[in-house]
């Protein structure tokens, strides 16, 4: 097949660790897994491991829970096919649970703007959650993605990761632009290919690098459609059944005015998200997406993402009926990133 569909899913509750546990990542997530099960898609989850490693940490949690809660959906995933990769929020490093909830440290939200050592903590704290569960040995060629999309400057990280073992990254989304201080990206100077190599750069083309960046797949899908499928989205129900939660973070009011701005000027392009697009912009997108890269000589990655606290019922309609288009294209087939890259000429 021509082009390898992979469905990712981040893991997490909401960034501040607000949320509830079964309703906004348990539950939501098993809708997921079964819609996509019926179709034969397996999930790439991106496992926010340091958030869970400090729900482990209070015996009260449902992590601990044998027959229920995290720890066993987390294996019934890997049981049943789906793939478990890392996916990394630094705020989580020294988290104190606390009455009124979560005491996260808002300067270590961007990973990119750790310290070598910090880095090396954040890594390895995660891999050590994946090994306490023994679901490492999932993770044949182990994929990163950064949290909140903060990976840059990268450089540092990127060594990190090569060390750990890492060797695919997928966090850019071509394109798509932050300004606000304390979580910012810019990815609007990305090469046009599906995937590339790197080295110390996740943004820059490196023939040479040991890694590869398979970003999220991004289009500019115009102005006027991308407004449209966000104003159907706003009309429905953004967050699954009984899930409330709060966007806080770490900029000031100024900074957020400034990020929301910034969406607002980059509205056209938008990243194949199937917990918030209506699925007529999904498949709009993914069909520009194929025809940019139908010359392309090797198989084409599409990554498409989703988050678990957005996976509303809403959702579940359009992940549908996005899924009965993909079935009625003979160039597509529903993938892993390490099922794509075994059908590629790449050696990292």
């Amino acid at each position: 097949m021509k082009y390898h569909l992979i469905f990712t899913l981040d893991y997490e509750l909401f960034g501040n660790g607000s949320g509830c546990i079964d309703k906004c990542l348990i539950d939501p997530t098993a809708k997921c897994q079964s819609l996509l099960e019926q179709a034969g898609a397996p999930l790439t989850v991106f496992v926010e491991a340091l958030e869970l490693a400090n729900f482990a940490a209070l015996k009260n949690e449902p992590i601990r829970s044998q027959n229920q809660g995290i720890a066993a959906q987390l294996r019934l995933l890997h049981e049943n096919g789906h793939k478990l990769e890392l996916h990394l929020h630094p705020q989580w490093m020294s988290a104190q649970k606390k009455d009124t909830g979560w005491q996260l440290d808002y300067e270590k939200w961007r990973i990119g703007d750790l310290s070598d050592t910090e880095i090396t903590d954040c890594v390895n704290g995660g891999l050590s959650f994946f090994s306490e569960f023994k679901i490492q040995r999932n993770m044949n060629s182990p994929v990163f993605r950064a949290g909140g999309w903060a990976m840059q400057p990268s450089g540092k990280v990127l060594k990190e990761l090569y060390k750990a073992g890492i060797r695919i990254d997928s966090t850019v989304a071509p394109g798509a632009y932050n300004p606000s201080k304390g979580d910012w990206f810019d990815f609007r100077r990305t090469p046009n290919l599906p995937f590339w190599r790197i080295s110390d750069n996740i943004c820059q083309q490196n023939e040479q690098g040991g890694m590869l960046e398979v970003p999220i797949a991004t289009e500019n899908i115009g102005r006027r459609t991308h407004l449209q499928a966000l104003k159907e989205h706003r009309s429905g129900e953004e967050f699954p059944l009984g899930c409330f939660g709060s966007y806080a973070g770490p900029n000031s009011k100024l900074q957020a005015i400034k990020g929301k701005f910034a969406k607002l000027v980059n509205v056209g392009t938008a990243m194949l998200d199937f917990s918030t697009l209506p699925s007529w912009a999904l498949i709009d997108l993914t069909e520009r997406y194929m025809s940019r890269f139908a010359g392309f000589e090797d198989t084409i990655p599409i990554v498409a993402i989703g988050h678990n606290k957005n996976f509303s019922r809403q959702s579940e309609e359009n992940l549908t009926d996005y899924l009965n288009w993909a079935n009625s294209c003979p160039d597509l087939t529903y993938s892993t990133y390490e099922t794509w890259l075994k059908t590629t000429t790449i050696n990292i």
